[in-house]
């Protein structure tokens, strides 16, 4: 075979065979493919698209050419989550001890942050002393021993992804819903377990924009999933407004754990127990009712908060700053704005990711430094009503605060009545 051959049926929207995509992804991975060639193939992939099949075929490829983690082997409950990403994102930190604790072992690979989309990785070394990377046997000890993991992805695991990715962030590629599916499929197929979950981000501050083209990736996903063999369920889910009732680094992981440890029931935790009441009913075969129950009763026992503490421990965190958030460091407080008018507020999630990155809790390019301390804290949550002169949030940071004031105009709005919003869209 030849590449250009590979990049020419691809340029005429011709349907790539399974050993064509088998052999142009073995050859990336071993360096045999010059960049400008690869991006040709993902340009005339973004413009021509592909078929479901070819889309399955690609993701294959990416994860057969590498190593496969195999967490089923663990346990026969054992199950993956993923997010899309968006602005105050803390429900893995939430929902991993929450599942843990209930017996059902979670090994979540994630990633940092950038640009307004907040990594977990990030809100975890926040906390001084965590370890997000693991060697694949230490992984299988601790979701072992413990039974919950939260890492960094290994090198070893699709490859081709992060060679993928970095030449589509600099090639207007990224939107491309056959890429975008192969990508995160191949991470999650990477790691063999039993179910696969997927919370798929709709609106202001997500990737996709709208419910039809998240249909179609989610979609395209789930038709992924089943030609693998894996179980999967896919939420699509707001991400209009900020999600619970903070956004930054130390912050979120502070709310995160006064939901876990039963102080708090932000969004945050709705949209958790929304996903875990998926998890157990896919897994487990336990009813809405029951896997209500359940959810509430590992946080009101302590269990779940225990179950976090003892991940902390296990990957080298001071467990000390979970047991006593005051010991977090946060940046000084830069700007407190007050509501103008009575009604009930209602929050932008791109204006406050914006101003999340501008008060330094995110990054604009890979290798920005960031401020742990930093974020936004909503003293009045999205949808809650207020009356003139009550402070709406305050912003940490310890950058200009003239930057950060021009960030504020139009990131939220004072409604007479309430606006009707959903959580969940649907489950696909």
């Amino acid at each position: 075979m030849r590449i250009t051959d590979i990049i020419s049926k691809k340029r005429d929207s011709l349907e790539l065979t399974k050993d064509e995509l088998d052999y142009f992804v073995g050859e990336v991975v071993h360096n045999n493919v010059p960049d400008y060639q690869i991006s040709a193939f993902l340009m005339a992939t973004y413009l021509n698209g592909m078929t479901a099949d070819e889309a399955s075929n690609l993701t294959n490829a990416m994860v057969e050419t590498g190593e496969v983690l195999d967490i089923e082997g663990v346990s026969k409950f054992s199950f993956d989550k993923h997010s899309t990403g968006g602005v105050g994102d803390k429900i893995t930190l939430i929902l991993v001890p929450i599942i843990a604790s209930l017996g059902i072992p979670v090994v979540k690979m994630s990633g940092r942050g950038l640009g307004i989309t907040g990594g977990t990785l990030d809100k975890l070394e926040s906390i001084p002393g965590f370890n997000i990377h693991l060697s694949n046997e230490e992984i299988l000890k601790q979701s072992k021993d413990v039974g919950a993991v939260i890492c960094a992805q290994t090198s070893c695991l699709a490859p081709s992804d992060k060679i993928f990715y970095e030449l589509r962030d600099v090639t207007a590629t990224i939107d491309s819903i056959p890429l975008i599916a192969s990508s995160i499929m191949s991470k999650k197929l990477a790691i063999k377990n039993k179910a696969l979950i997927i919370d798929l981000k709709v609106g202001k501050g997500a990737f996709m924009k709208n419910i039809e083209d998240a249909r179609k990736l989610a979609n395209l996903m789930k038709d992924i999933a089943i030609k693998h063999g894996r179980e999967c369920k896919i939420l699509l889910s707001d991400m209009d407004s900020p999600i619970g009732y903070t956004v930054g680094n130390s912050l979120e992981v502070i709310e995160a754990i006064e939901v876990l440890s039963g102080k708090s029931k932000s969004s945050s935790y709705e949209i958790t127990k929304s996903i875990a009441v998926e998890v157990l009913g896919l897994l487990k075969n336990i009813s809405k009712m029951e896997a209500e129950r359940m959810i509430d009763d590992t946080i009101s026992s302590g269990k779940a908060f225990e179950k976090f503490k003892e991940l902390v421990k296990s990957q080298g965190g001071d467990v000390s700053y979970i047991e006593d958030t005051s010991k977090f460091n946060l940046s000084k407080i830069a700007v407190q704005v007050k509501a103008e008018s009575s009604g009930y507020v209602y929050y932008d999630a791109l204006k406050f990711g914006e101003i999340s990155l501008i008060s330094g809790a995110g990054r604009e390019k890979k290798e920005d430094e960031i401020d742990y301390g930093a974020g936004i804290y909503f003293n009045k949550t999205n949808g809650e009503k207020v009356e003139s002169g009550d402070i709406l949030f305050t912003i940490y940071s310890n950058r200009d605060k003239n930057e950060i004031l021009n960030e504020i105009e139009g990131s939220y709005k004072i409604s007479e009545s309430i606006i009707e919003e959903k959580i969940i869209y649907e489950v696909i």
